[in-house]
């Protein structure tokens, strides 16, 4: 007895939502998920009601809601309707999951029971198999936006397979249910139900059915349906079509700055499209627990991918219903997927359209979205293959029993039992509770409703409309919000702030010039870099409070070190604590146990700052006029205010105009400030933090895949590199944006020819060490040379031993003894128009990590006796000034200045490497500049002390004890210089070695100015855990080392009395303290000091030992004769530096003073290098050069106001007689229009390179109003069309009374098999190539050729047989190296690719009619003759 292929009752249904809501509720209950967006959980009523208007003046800087109309329905309706009828925010969100679980399942089943396709028992599995696929686990709990499209794609295609094919049975006799208007309606309805969340989403499971229609014939039925069809399509979407076109118009192009192309189809290889992991998501985000497990785990790869076999093979039976039409949308979805894969065996228009995907077809990018397109037609060839097999559910018990008893009597229960096993493996993530993302929790803690709160009492503003609102800015910046009580994604200030606020995070929805502005701010946060000028940049931008959160989760969040951020706050002048939320955060205090190298204090949870002016000056809130004559204008980039203000330049907190934008708005440019911003950079969109690649010249390689590098600053051009002498390229660099971890832009090649062996080039350190390489290219081509290298012994992991110096006219082999010993080597002789530095073999001949080399130059022997250095010079470039402007002074930076290894906490200074990021430029300072006209400059020099050797040199007293000894720590205040430095605050910390007990004891060589009567030592050990304080040591007074211990009261130690000059400490022994990482490995530590005080007669600390109150306060002084030299246009500039040490050792800025000279320096026009030699103990932190008088602060009058809405305000300005400028300080836009008094529209400006401005004539009196005219389109189209889903949903489930005309026999496919066949080869080449054409050619043949031997019925068998096993050969080549392998991943191989390529042509030529084709038959026969007569002849 055939098992029974009988609908299946609403029993089924019942028993399925049960299953459903048992295993919703089984993934983590009680606890909420990050699942699409915060808000819906946290706040829908209010988000929806923000959603509701264009343009949120509360959201970050004032931006354009992205797509948030596409929550109103269903997804932001059903979660409304949760919070309004009070139910527990975490079982609305299961009750969501379950219900989408529930639609995918019954959807595949009723829509298998509508082609005919498998038994009821298989449908159940092709259900399960559906609703339970790779995609849906891996998005359900963390992104359920994008699974409603796709469990929602069966219903929408169900009315359609109804409406134009042959029903039977119940469907049949039920004109009502068969009504094409009805249909029409029904699957339109399912359209609406996908909502618009992300529209490229329910576009592509749309796709489904618009293939399936666009395969039929037109008839009267066809035509029938579609004018019913496209109408109610219609209504469904116009709801959000309007809104989604309406924000084309005024979004900014954030689609630039998220992942690029070449991440979103980087794992698009055709097993990982077949199995269901084509999404690139899991591949990155380890948060998603089952999607991180199906990517890694061999056997979810084995179990996926025999369920992918077992679907193709189920297509490919000649007995599946509509196979022709499931097969051309399985290939329209994998073409779609594929098209953009590079591999092995990629596709070969991959460049194109990565190309394309990164720019027109930006929206398209995440082409995992096409994914219903390939597992609809797999499930339900799941459920043919399976249709035969006796199953419960389909035969009676007796049946079943007997064919599960006996498998050698029905073959196909063995792979039955196979699939369910794989299926059942799959799922399991379901089962076992792993659809939850990590990162849980059961509510946002106490302390963020109250910060909220706060701020709306506090920060509201005194305007009864809001407008003069102040902004508060949430810092430190991080990508997403990972906190340690759980992950939001989204900040948790979003939904709980009722006034305005901001926040730098991954995807801001912003414009450039805004994103620029704020990450000026961040990198003063990230860096830990107190600065002069943050509290007034802030002020300028509108933010008068900071949010410091201390709750971010160290492991998962990339973002800053609180510590940090307090340093970088609290030692800015202009910040004032006002209010703290919630208990201290840190790690506890466990003896003997530090986390994080115990760089984590506690601090409160939250703590509200208030920004001020430093001056005291009263700062404005809200819009604001200033006199346009009286703005400065800059070129460069919004973030250059931020430095202008720190040195003086700005002062104040008043508007600037960039040139650029001045320009563009008609104003004049008639002086100008010239700054070296913005540069030429790549950067990592995906991090917020040394994100930024060293200066790039316009000829350097691109190591991000994203189309534009860098947030664009308009009209503006760039400041860029410019070799000179030769040109250096490296294979890669840990400058590179791309450098795991953080950029490093003093890792450069340019290092290399600095002239300073401390610094050099170091690849990027996510690649491997060997094949990395440098290459010199050389102006002029050299004939007879000699190569002279240092490698750097600071490279990651194995160094090198082996290098290979090639040139065009050959190559030698050059061995390196020791990392950092100089190396000459004679390059091959012969025109040498370059040379390149490759590394080839490592110490112990594993790929190794880095390659570095710190010193590269060439000599020329053109003339052998007397060879000379080729000189090669990297300098920053700056472009030409605006054109009629006179300049008024150039302020040239040090961007990205890095951070020592040593942070101020509250309790005392602690100190890491893992800190340490060095200056981009670190020795000399250069840049050329374009001098419109002869002028004369002043040059005003700022600096940072640079930690090392020189910098303890300018430190150390002559007449004091001095330390001397090693350490891994950097910073002068955590080496052996801080054991005498008088400062409790700091440590020396030995070297790591020390701590295996195996070497040297950690050793301080203290150096007395004189001999003296020594008669013991005072130790000071560290304030805090690290480093480990020591109980026993041994004094060596040249008699011979004395092992005391120490006295744990005071720490003193006593001695033999002995007159000396010096004293050798030894630790012998300490307390063992453990550091424990992130990974949760613990190491032990190394003992040190805090302070070692010398007793000398009477047990008397000598003079200038041990601590004292004001150790930083002494100033310090570089004469003349040995400070910094300022070369401006070949004029060198001496100065000196007075400075105290505290600055010093801390790195703060320190002015330099010039030296006598004769005043204003010459600049002749043209172009002109300036230079600045900082010497060994300092690096430049900036350049002014003065060509005009001071500039003053601008004065701006606040504007009160009539009326301030989201899309609507009204500002009452007073008569002026000058020409003004209005200004709202919030991100531009071109969707605001201000209209003047008189009716006449008002120029828009931007103001500070990102914010919103209009020009205000002179003698503008009364009211001035802003609309953003779009917004009531917005409204109209959202409300409007929300509206039209009522009569929408009246058809669509309405009985009707009527009788229906019959409309007629169903519609025939499209039955050419040319055509098809043409199909599978285009797609075949789409997919691999020439390789995927010959294939299809081949197969082809083959397969004609054996239906004229065998017959139909035998080549559609084999065809089903080398479908499932080819993808099963693939599957299992991919199982044995899957994504995090320790061996590497093995998807991208040929090995992989092509079994999977033959597979789908076997799918596609099954399908096909190729016995009746005429044009194959002549082929068939040609060739089948030809094999005859040559067996004749023989």
């Amino acid at each position: 007895m055939a098992p029974s292929a009988e609908p299946l009752s609403r029993r089924w249904l019942f028993g399925a939502s049960v299953v459903a809501f048992l295993l919703a509720f089984l993934q983590t209950p009680g606890r909420l998920a990050a699942d699409t967006k915060y808000d819906l959980s946290q706040n829908p009523i209010g988000f929806l009601e923000r959603a509701s208007h264009q343009w949120s003046s509360q959201a970050p800087m004032g931006q354009v809601q992205n797509q948030a109309y596409g929550y109103f329905f269903p997804h932001g309706a059903f979660f409304a309707l949760g919070d309004v009828l009070s139910v527990p925010a975490w079982i609305t969100q299961r009750v969501w999951w379950a219900l989408l679980l529930v639609a995918g399942f019954w959807g595949i089943v009723r829509l298998a029971e509508a082609l005919g396709a498998g038994s009821r028992s298989s449908r159940v599995i092709a259900g399960i198999a559906f609703a339970f696929s790779p995609r849906v686990l891996t998005t359900l709990g963390s992104i359920s936006s994008e699974t409603l499209p796709m469990m929602l794609a069966p219903w929408v295609l169900l009315p359609v397979v109804v409406a134009l094919s042959h029903v039977s049975g119940k469907a049949s006799r039920d004109a009502h249910w068969r009504s094409p208007a009805r249909l029409a309606a029904q699957s339109a309805l399912a359209v609406a139900l996908m909502g618009a969340v992300n529209a490229v989403a329910t576009v592509a499971a749309c796709l489904v059915a618009g293939l399936w229609w666009i395969s039929h014939r037109p008839n009267r039925r066809w035509w029938t349906f579609t004018a019913w069809w496209f109408p109610f399509l219609a209504l469904a979407t116009l709801w959000w079509i309007v809104p989604l076109l309406l924000l084309g118009k005024v979004s900014p192009p954030f689609l630039d700055y998220i992942e690029s192309s070449g991440v979103t189809t980087q794992w698009t290889s055709l097993a990982e499209i077949l199995r269901g992991t084509d999404s690139w998501t899991p591949f990155v985000s380890p948060e998603r627990i089952a999607g991180a497990v199906l990517v890694t785990q061999p056997a979810a790869v084995a179990a996926t991918g025999l369920i992918a076999a077992a679907g193709l093979a189920g297509l490919c039976m000649r007995s599946m219903p509509a196979r022709g039409r499931l097969t051309l949308i399985l290939f329209v979805g994998v073409a779609g997927l594929a098209a953009g894969y590079i591999g092995e065996l990629g596709s070969p228009f991959a460049e194109q359209v990565r190309l394309f995907l990164d720019s027109t077809g930006a929206p398209l990018r995440n082409v995992h979205k096409l994914e219903p397109l390939v597992r609809l037609p797999l499930v339900l060839g799941l459920a043919h293959l399976l249709a035969k097999v006796p199953l419960p559910g389909s035969v009676p018990f007796a049946r079943w029993r007997s064919a599960v008893a006996h498998p050698e009597r029905e073959p196909m229960v063995a792979v039955t039992s196979l699939v369910l096993v794989a299926l059942t493996l799959a799922t399991s993530l379901a089962w076992t509770g792993k659809l939850a993302p990590r990162g849980t929790y059961t509510d946002v803690p106490d302390y963020w409703q109250q910060a909220a709160s706060w701020l709306e009492d506090n920060a509201g503003g005194t305007s009864p409309d809001g407008s003069d609102a102040e902004r508060a800015l949430v810092v430190p910046g991080a990508p997403f919000g990972s906190q340690l009580w759980g992950l939001t994604r989204d900040e948790p200030m979003q939904a709980l702030a009722s006034t305005p606020w901001a926040s730098r995070d991954a995807v801001p929805l912003t414009p450039p010039g805004t994103i620029r502005a704020m990450d000026s701010i961040q990198r003063l946060i990230a860096d830990g870099r107190p600065s002069d000028g943050m509290a007034q940049t802030l002020l300028g931008q509108g933010i008068h409070y900071l949010v410091l959160r201390n709750d971010l989760d160290p492991e998962t969040s990339r973002s800053t070190r609180p510590l940090l951020a307090h340093q970088a706050v609290t030692g800015s002048p202009g910040f004032t604590r006002v209010a703290e939320f919630g208990e201290d955060i840190g790690p506890g205090d466990v003896e003997g146990l530090v986390i994080d190298s115990d760089l984590r204090p506690r601090y409160p949870a939250i703590e509200i700052f208030e920004v001020s002016t430093p001056d005291g000056s009263p700062a404005m809130s809200g819009p604001y006029t200033a006199n346009v004559d009286g703005i400065p204008r800059v070129q460069g980039g919004p973030e250059s205010l931020q430095r202008l203000r720190e040195n003086g330049t700005l002062p104040g907190t008043g508007p600037v105009l960039l040139a650029a934008d001045a320009k563009r708005a008609g104003l004049p440019v008639d002086d100008v400030t010239v700054t070296d911003t913005p540069r030429d950079r790549e950067t990592d969109y995906g991090q917020v933090d040394n994100h930024s690649s060293a200066l790039r010249t316009p000829d350097d390689a691109r190591r991000t895949f994203n189309h534009v590098p860098d947030y664009p600053v308009a009209d503006t051009p760039l400041v860029e590199g410019q070799w000179e002498g030769a040109t250096l390229s490296v294979s890669s660099a840990a400058s590179d944006a791309t450098q795991l971890g953080g950029s490093s832009p003093a890792s450069s090649a340019a290092a290399t020819v600095d002239g300073d062996p401390a610094t050099g080039w170091f690849s990027n350190g996510i690649e491997r060490a060997l094949g990395q390489w440098l290459q010199i290219d050389f102006d002029t081509p050299l004939t007879s040379s000699l190569l002279h290298i240092t490698t750097s012994p600071a490279a990651i992991g194995a160094p090198v031993r082996w290098m290979e110096v090639s040139t065009p006219n050959g190559s030698t082999a050059v061995k390196v003894d020791a990392p950092g010993k100089p190396i000459a080597v004679s390059v091959p002789g012969g025109v040498t128009p370059w040379v390149r530095i490759t590394a080839t073999r490592t110490e112990n001949g594993s790929p190794g990590t880095q390659f570095g080399i710190s010193e590269v130059s060439v000599e020329d022997f053109a003339q052998r006796d007397a060879p000379v250095t080729v000189p090669i010079r990297y300098r920053t470039v700056l472009p030409p000034t605006p054109e009629g402007a006179s300049v008024s002074g150039w302020d040239l930076s040090q961007e990205l200045p890095g951070r020592n290894a040593c942070a101020e906490a509250p309790d005392r200074v602690r100190c890491s490497n893992a800190f340490v990021l060095p200056p981009e430029e670190v020795g000399a300072f250069e840049r050329t500049l374009s001098v419109p006209e002869p002028t004369a400059v002043t040059p005003q020099l700022t600096l940072r002390a640079r930690q090392g050797a020189p910098l303890e040199d300018v430190l150390t007293q002559r007449d004091r004890p001095s330390a001397h000894g090693t350490s891994n720590i950097t910073d002068l205040r955590g080496s052996a210089f801080a054991a005498t430095d008088n400062d409790p605050r700091t440590s020396w910390s030995a070297k790591q070695d020390t701590t295996s007990g195996k070497g040297a004891k950690p050793t301080l060589t203290i150096d007395l100015p004189e001999p003296t009567l020594v008669t013991g030592l005072q130790l000071t050990p560290s304030l805090g855990a690290l480093p480990a304080a020591p109980d026993r040591v041994a004094v060596d007074l040249g008699n011979g080392p004395q092992v005391r211990d120490v006295n744990e009261d005071d720490g003193t130690v006593t001695v033999d009395p002995r007159v000396t000059d010096r004293i050798v400490l030894s630790l012998v022994s300490w307390k063992s303290t453990l550091d424990q990482n992130a990974l949760g490995f613990a190491q032990l530590q190394p003992a040190g000091l805090a302070e070692v005080g010398v007793l000398g007669e009477d047990g008397v600390l000598l003079p200038g030992s041990g601590p004292v109150d004001d150790a930083g306060d002494r100033p310090v002084t570089v004469p003349c004769e040995e400070g910094p030299v300022v070369s401006i246009g070949g004029q060198p500039v001496r100065t000196s530096v007075t400075a105290t040490a505290g600055q010093l050792l801390s790195g703060d800025p320190v002015p330099a003073t010039l030296c006598d000279g004769p005043g204003p320096v010459p600049l002749a026009a043209g172009s002109q290098d300036v230079t600045v030699d900082p010497g060994s103990a300092f690096f430049v932190d900036s350049l002014r050069l003065d060509a005009g008088p001071q500039a003053q602060a601008v004065p701006a009058e606040q504007v009160s106001t009539i009326a301030w809405t989201e899309n609507h305000r009204e500002l009452t300005v007073p008569r002026s007689d000058t020409e003004r400028l209005v200004v709202v300080p919030e991100s531009t836009n071109v969707g605001w229009v201000a209209t003047a008094p008189d009716g006449g529209e008002l120029t828009p400006v931007v103001v500070d390179g990102w914010q919103q401005g209009w020009i205000l004539p002179a003698g503008t009196e009364g009211t001035v109003t802003l609309d953003f005219p779009t917004d009531h389109w917005y409204r109209l189209g959202i409300f409007g069309g929300l509206l039209l889903l009522i009569p929408l949903l009246a058809a669509a489930l309405w009985p009707r009374r009527a009788r229906e005309r019959e409309p007629g026999p169903a519609p025939r496919t499209w039955g050419s098999a040319t055509a098809g066949w043409l199909g599978i080869l285009a797609a075949a080449t789409v997919i691999g190539g020439p390789v995927g054409a010959v294939t299809t050619v081949v197969a082809t043949l083959l397969a004609v050729v054996l239906i004229r031997l065998r017959g139909t019925a035998t080549t559609a068998r084999v065809l089903v047989g080398v479908a499932g096993a080819s993808t099963m050969l693939g599957m299992a080549m991919l199982s044995t190296g899957p994504w995090r392998a320790p061996g590497g991943y093995v998807g991208h191989s040929f090995l992989v690719q092509f079994p999977l390529l033959l597979a789908l042509v076997a799918t596609g030529l099954a399908v096909l009619p190729l016995g009746r084709s005429a044009l194959l038959a002549r082929a068939s026969q040609r060739l089948t003759a030809r094999r005859a007569g040559s067996s004749t002849n023989a």
